[in-house]
């Protein structure tokens, strides 16, 4: 017999793609999460906390820059100090100050009037809500600009009856053909006297002249140059003086039939004055300095000009409107009349 034949069975073996064969999704999954996983790992290492000696960098360039801006926004400020500073000084003395402290010190030369006066305030009970003082048993009105008046209304509402030392501006309001009328200008008061000038003492500084209005000299108070005027008028204000002196100046008086360059000097005047009820003037007391010829920078005042804006024409010019009344205007250079251009 032959024998049987061998029958080998095969076993499948486990193969590379059978092991590893797996979803082309899983392979994307497995490849988007390397990518995660690494951008994870970026993230991780930028959060990682710098060291000492770049910590110490940073703040230094750091405190660099908050320097520089601080020393920018001071030197900034220090301009605008300067300025407020520049604009106080040009203010102050003007005639009709703006600025809240008149009594600045200045060193250059500049126009000024301003003094103290004592007494008991009143209101006027003809005009309600208007006020005088007494002085040497006559009336002179007060003013008050601006937030002031509010102020003073309601130290009259709480103490009407205290005795005040006023801090002033005198002004003077002058009439043709009638005597001065002066007045105060009130900057400020209290009940005891803080300032360097006695009761009835001013500090007048300012051009000696003549002016047409009165017959005595008077210290003109001119806007110093950089002064603002609300109103844009500028007005100078004129302060009648009683004074003699012995040196070479004099009060200018002006002369239209002097040719410009023969008329005499304008001395400026800064002293102190004492204010005489009884001639409605202010007396010299000493010079605060010696009058000089050169006179501060100021602006000048600008007049009032009447009927401007509605001026009525001259003869000349009425009388040729009336001749071209009824008449048809000539036709331009290079023109042509209408009739033509109306039938081309």
């Amino acid at each position: 017999m032959s024998p049987k034949p061998q029958i080998r069975t095969l076993k499948k073996k486990a193969t590379a793609p059978t092991e590893t064969n797996s979803p082309s999704v899983n392979t994307e999954v497995d490849t988007s999460k390397t990518i995660e996983n690494s951008k994870t790992k970026t993230k991780v290492k930028q959060a990682v906390p710098l060291t000492e000696a770049e910590v110490t960098q940073k703040k230094t360039s750091k405190e660099q820059r908050e320097e520089t801006g601080d020393q920018a926004t001071s030197e900034l400020n220090g301009k605008t100090e300067d300025k407020a500073e520049t604009n106080s000084e040009n203010s102050t003395g003007t005639g009709d100050q703006s600025t809240d402290d008149p009594d600045a010190d200045i060193d250059k030369p500049i126009f000024q009037a301003i003094g103290t006066i004592k007494g008991k305030p009143e209101e006027d009970k003809e005009n309600p809500g208007q006020f005088f003082i007494r002085l040497g048993g006559k009336r002179y009105g007060l003013f008050f600009a601006g937030y002031r008046y509010q102020a003073w209304l309601k130290q009259m509402a709480a103490k009407p009856d205290q005795t005040l030392f006023l801090r002033v501006y005198p002004k003077c309001l002058m009439i043709p053909r009638k005597p001065p009328k002066i007045y105060f200008q009130v900057a400020a008061w209290e009940a005891e006297n803080p300032w360097d000038e006695a009761p009835g003492q001013f500090r007048l500084k300012g051009i000696w002249q003549f002016v047409p209005q009165v017959r005595t000299p008077v210290i003109s108070v001119y806007r110093n140059k950089g002064a603002e005027d609300p109103k844009g008028k500028f007005k100078a204000t004129h302060i009648p003086i009683l004074m003699r002196r012995d040196d070479e100046a004099a009060p200018f008086r002006f002369n239209p039939k002097i040719a410009k360059e023969d008329l005499p000097p304008r001395w400026f005047v800064q002293g102190l004055f004492k204010f005489i009820p009884s001639r409605d003037s202010f007396g010299f007391s000493e010079d605060l300095e010696p009058p000089t010829k050169k006179i501060p920078w100021y602006t000048k005042p600008i007049k009032d000009v009447p009927g401007k804006g509605a001026e009525k024409p001259s003869e000349k010019s009425s009388k040729k409107s009336h001749e071209n009344d009824g008449k048809k205007p000539s036709p331009g250079q290079g023109e042509k009349p209408k009739k033509e251009l109306d039938n081309t």
